[in-house]
């Protein structure tokens, strides 16, 4: 596999993790070096200068967990260092990430693929097959270069290029949703990103998320007003992102049409 360096997002205090992650990277053979992430334990979100926390209100009526705010900033470190450095591309993976046999000869088709990217996003197998998408090249054996008509969540493992990071750098300055969810709004921030099918590699489903359950719930804190306001400020906000995901799955159609004969399929 061409070389490529690996980020792993990992908290001081979770020293078991690390030790399961270096064990499966020296397997792979991959330079890779560890990123403190950023302890949401140790933050005051509602006071923190990355945080947006008027938007977040606003736009969700309950603010960003203290996990989740260190999760973005954990991510924004790892743009930080690739933007640092003199490196081009980096992998960045969470410490809950686990490998297929394929993922390699993956990763080796997809750094040899000429199909312009700013960020290839491993999601959740599950999810994506719920979704629209557009096959945009062939990488290898039954493996596809896909492109989905959705933002998809998960942050466990991407490939970041120089210029996604570029990109993702200015909106993870005042943060306002999981980073997850921001990678997917390239009708935002212009990042051009695909995913793969099926997936080479997956969270760990035996290990308990650090971020926990808290951003699943809908609990609203804002007060009454907005609260009433809310169900249409909420359809807004969802008229908006379908206009923005639908504009640019249909508007890349023809890119991806030269795409895909490009690669041969």
């Amino acid at each position: 596999m061409q070389a490529v360096k690996v980020l792993v997002i990992n908290l001081a205090r979770a020293e078991a993790r690390r030790e399961g992650m270096r064990r499966r990277l020296d397997a792979l053979g991959l330079d890779y070096e560890f990123i403190a992430a950023v302890d949401g334990r140790q933050l005051d979100v509602t006071s923190h200068p990355a945080y947006d926390r008027k938007r977040r209100r606003y736009a969700y009526g309950r603010d960003l967990t203290a996990a989740e705010l260190g999760c973005a900033l954990s991510h924004r470190a790892a743009c930080e260092r690739l933007l640092a450095g003199d490196l081009d591309q980096v992998l960045v993976l969470e410490d809950d990430a686990v490998f297929g046999p394929d993922f390699p000869a993956v990763m080796a088709a997809i750094l040899a693929c000429d199909t312009p990217f700013d960020m290839v996003r491993f999601v959740d197998g599950a999810k994506l097959q719920r979704r629209r998408r557009r096959r945009v090249a062939s990488l290898t054996g039954d493996y596809w270069l896909v492109r989905p008509e959705t933002t998809l969540g998960g942050a466990h493992a991407y490939l970041l290029r120089r210029s996604g990071a570029e990109k993702l750098l200015p909106a993870m300055q005042r943060n306002w949703l999981a980073v997850d969810s921001l990678m997917g709004r390239s009708w935002d921030h212009g990042l051009v990103w695909f995913t793969v099918e099926p997936v080479p590699v997956a969270p760990d489903v035996a290990l308990e998320s650090t971020i926990g359950t808290l951003r699943h719930e809908k609990v609203m804190e804002t007060g009454l007003a907005h609260r009433l306001a809310f169900p249409a400020i909420r359809a807004l906000r969802k008229v908006q992102e379908t206009v923005g995901k639908r504009r640019v799955y249909w508007f890349t159609w023809a890119e991806d049409r030269r795409s895909l004969k490009r690669s041969g399929r």
